[in-house]
């Protein structure tokens, strides 16, 4: 039986995209693990927003990884593996559904509890082996839950179950926290940080940072917790600041974020820089003169000093990105620039100055060794140069499919345990973690 010539290259076509996804099982410059099939679909509601992936998606912690996001059960799922290929154990944490949430702002009726991609799941892990959650925030009610104490420490002496994790709680031993967004964890030695947007939305809402160590926050209630403060003279009389992250090197915690102006991305401007030396107590701006004490003396927009880089709004500059620190000390940060194309920013650790200039690719940055810093895009692995600033080379391609239907994020810990990078994606309702081969 003869079959059309348009059949027969249609058929030809559907099995080459197969195959072609199907390749980097086994394709030396990367692998790729199924963490589950339980994702949340992308098109659970009309809207087809990004559910998963947010800061902290995916860790690696003494020889074991996890990873976190929302399931098809509209519940948390926390997964582990041992590396550097073990087979993936899933939790699905009963206790709270995705749409309990109704509190959700301008996202409300349309959202259908869902929200609108910014209720993303972040994980951390603190030294003392506990595994902390924050997920389902758009100017919401606190939604924290963590699990007991020395699971991450001692993982092959415990089962994976929903059982080794607590109730979900709206307060870290204070009072209870309101209008929260963009959690995101990060550790520092003993301690275990907590970013937190609070007080309003875009274009008007404070930075916070609660503090974890041994079992209990440290700090825990707005007041302790204040580094950078809305008001300013300028504009309509108040700004946000949207961080890129916070990251800890050899004892300093280095910050960078944009301000908002009012809800319209347009107001975006400027990039901004603050350290501190002190774990967290005092922020200097870029020459080392203190802007900031936590909870009493606060970064505002017209902090001395603050602005790393001019970037004017009314541009197609927008909020976003990502930033790491070499082992060099260098500061990267790559987001959208002032012409709307990816810019690759960068702070020289012995004299302060930044250089910038426009590079190829948006995406998620990893530290590598000395001063190599890597970005994982939809389309791969890529090394930034840092002498020569916007350079980039690709060191391995992978299917954008992987991450078609959530939000490219990256293990930030896993080269400084086997030398390897690993990305989290989703297609579908597939998770995968794709383990990028990093050239020595």
């Amino acid at each position: 039986m003869a079959y059309p010539v348009a059949c027969v290259l249609s058929l030809i076509a559907v099995l080459s995209a197969q195959l072609a996804f199907a390749q980097p099982e086994s394709d030396a410059a990367y692998r790729v693990s199924t963490v589950a099939h339980n994702g949340m679909p992308k098109d659970i509601v009309p809207r087809g927003s990004i559910w998963n992936f947010g800061s902290g998606s995916l860790r690696t912690y003494r020889g074991w990884q996890y990873a976190a996001y929302w399931d098809d059960a509209r519940q948390v799922s926390v997964a582990r593996r041992q590396l550097p290929s073990g087979k993936w154990s899933v939790a699905s944490l009963p206790g709270y559904q995705r749409t309990e949430n109704v509190d959700r702002g301008k996202a409300g009726a349309i959202s259908r509890g869902f929200g609108d991609g910014h209720e993303k799941v972040s994980m951390g892990i603190s030294a003392d082996g506990v595994i902390h959650l924050a997920f389902d925030h758009h100017l919401s009610t606190l939604h924290y839950r963590c699990s007991v104490k020395r699971i991450a420490n001692e993982p092959s002496q415990h089962d994976w179950t929903p059982e080794l994790f607590g109730p979900v709680r709206d307060n870290l031993g204070g009072p209870k926290i309101e209008r929260v967004t963009y959690p995101s964890f990060t550790a520092d030695g003993n301690r275990m940080l907590l970013y937190l947007r609070l007080n309003g939305g875009s274009g008007d809402a404070d930075s916070h940072f609660m503090e974890y160590e041994n079992g209990r926050w440290l700090r825990n209630d707005m007041p302790s917790s204040k580094l950078i403060d809305k008001q300013w003279p300028g504009g309509d009389g108040t700004v946000n600041a949207y961080p890129h992250s916070m990251v800890v090197r050899n004892g300093r915690r280095h910050l960078t974020w944009s301000w908002r102006d009012t809800p319209r991305a347009s107001t975006s401007h400027d990039l901004c820089y603050s350290y501190s030396d002190d774990h967290g107590e005092t922020w200097r701006n870029n020459d080392g003169k203190p802007i900031g004490r936590i909870g009493k003396m606060f970064i505002t927009a017209d902090s001395d000093g603050v602005v790393a880089i001019d970037i004017p709004a009314a541009t197609s500059f927008v909020n976003g990105g990502s930033m790491t620190v070499d082992q060099n000390g260098r500061v990267h940060v790559v987001m959208r620039g002032e012409s709307g194309e990816p810019f690759h920013a960068t702070r020289d650790p012995d004299t302060g100055k930044w250089d910038h200039g426009d590079t190829r690719y948006l995406g998620a940055l990893a530290a590598g060794n000395g001063e190599h810093v890597f970005l994982v895009s939809e389309g791969g692995l890529h090394r930034l140069s840092a002498s020569r600033v916007g350079e980039v080379t690709t060191i391995a391609s992978a299917p954008a499919q992987l991450f078609r239907d959530g939000k490219t994020a990256v293990d930030r810990e896993r080269f400084q345990h086997d030398g390897w990078i690993s990305a989290i994606g989703q297609r579908g309702k597939r998770i995968s973690v794709v383990d990028f081969r990093v050239p020595q």
